[in-house]
């Protein structure tokens, strides 16, 4: 953001809110927007402020960072005030409100030229941009720290810093925070030693495990699934292409970001196959195209499926017709199904993949072959699916034999 041109507070807000206006925006979001806007404008004025200065907004940046990495805002809430403080700082910066590379995003204190560099060339790295912006969150917080050490270069950093640092977070972070930082942390230092800037790639140092609380979402019941897919009106323009949207992650257990992604020249009619690039891990994943999921497709792309140029497969039901913006618009087609079923209001699309998992676990597949099915590079990720499959789990029940407890009332 330029500091050349000192930009006033007064009349900013209504500045923004009439921009806004101009692009069509409703009531509801121009409220979130101007929230967010006006936390920073109050950020500004307790300082007694009256132009913008950009230390202030990287500094409310940094507090939505920590505050995510604590493990106080979810992933979804965190990017959507991100995004809201982009559109703000893109205003500002512009009299405009695209949504412009973020400035501000990822723990952006000044580093030194020397950790500036090394930090540039390591994020620059082949790192799925999923995760592109947390590794930039965490080699930035280090480096930073070790400025605040006295040190501005990785001269003379060995073990003992690194053993600090996570000392350091470990007391002000929670514990899947923590398991990123090491994770990340071991990323940077193999980046260091194979381009010759440390003497140790420390992999031994940064293998422990960080033990992490993990919620464990009840599965759908297959008579609730049924009732899912019997509601939708297949008759109509939008239930069919909900219908085939609900097929793709009752049966095939795809991800609402696949689903999303998915294109028109994935779908391989003549060898009966599904062909992606998964969005979450950016593997390919090829999958059967079953009879009820191909019938499914068919009668969305051919009798529904608005004329347009996009290659996505599901587009917008109404104009214009492009592809669905995100997964969180898969996520609303769940929610609606839900709705019209009568079941527990939900946007939680990655039900349907883990009923799909734990059924396949409780009819005797082995959670490996689960794996390879949903395209998961590691068995870890099916564990989830198992911890639902409440018979096999009793056979793993121990007996008390043994180990009564002495004393109390027998019976």
């Amino acid at each position: 953001m330029p500091t050349e041109t000192k930009i006033p507070i007064a009349g900013l807000l209504e500045g923004y809110e009439s921009i806004l206006s101009g692009m069509g925006y409703g009531y509801g979001t121009k409220l979130t927007f101007l929230k967010r806007a006006g936390a920073i404008i109050r950020q500004h004025e307790d300082q007694g402020l009256e132009h913008i200065d950009p230390t202030v907004i990287a500094s409310y940046s940094r507090e939505i960072d920590d505050r995510y990495y604590n493990g106080d805002l979810t992933k979804h809430y965190y990017r959507g005030l991100t995004r809201e403080v982009q559109r703000f700082v893109n205003f500002v910066d512009s009299g405009k409100s695209e949504a412009l590379p973020n400035p501000i995003r990822g723990s952006r204190q000044k580093l030194t030229p020397e950790f500036e560099q090394i930090a540039d060339d390591f994020v620059s790295g082949k790192f799925h941009p999923n995760t592109q912006s947390d590794i930039r969150w965490v080699t930035r917080k280090y480096f930073y720290w070790l400025e605040e050490q006295g040190h501005t270069n990785l001269n003379g950093i060995g073990a003992a810093h690194i053993q600090r640092f996570l000392l350091h977070c470990s007391e002000r972070y929670a514990p899947t925070s923590i398991h990123d930082i090491k994770l990340y942390l071991k990323k940077l230092y193999a980046f260091l030693y194979e381009t010759g800037q440390s003497e140790s790639s420390y992999s031994a140092l940064l293998s422990f495990t960080v033990s992490r609380e993990k919620k464990v979402y009840p599965t759908l019941p297959k008579a609730d699934i049924a009732k899912l897919l019997d509601t939708i009106d297949r008759t109509s323009i939008a239930g069919k292409r909900n219908y085939a949207v609900m097929m793709l992650g009752t049966v095939l257990g795809l991800r609402a970001c696949d689903v999303v992604a998915i294109k028109l020249t994935d779908i391989d009619w003549q060898r009966g196959e599904i062909k992606i690039l998964q969005s979450k891990t950016a593997k390919p994943l090829v999958l059967p195209l079953t009879q009820d999921v191909g019938e499914a497709l068919q009668d969305y792309i051919l009798n529904a499926r608005p004329e347009s140029e996009a290659k996505e497969v599901f587009l917008r039901i109404n104009v214009p017709h492009t592809a669905l913006k995100s997964a969180v618009s898969v996520g609303e087609i769940y929610e609606d199904c839900c709705i019209a079923a009568g079941l527990p209001v939900s946007k939680r699309f990655h039900n349907l993949r883990r009923s799909l998992g734990t059924s396949m676990v409780s009819n005797g597949v082995s959670v490996y072959d689960v794996a390879q099915v949903f395209g998961d590079g590691d068995v870890e990720s099916v564990k989830p699916y198992i911890a639902t499959d409440a018979e096999h789990l009793k056979l793993c029940a121990l007996p008390f034999d043994g180990i009564a407890p002495e004393g109390g009332c027998a019976r």
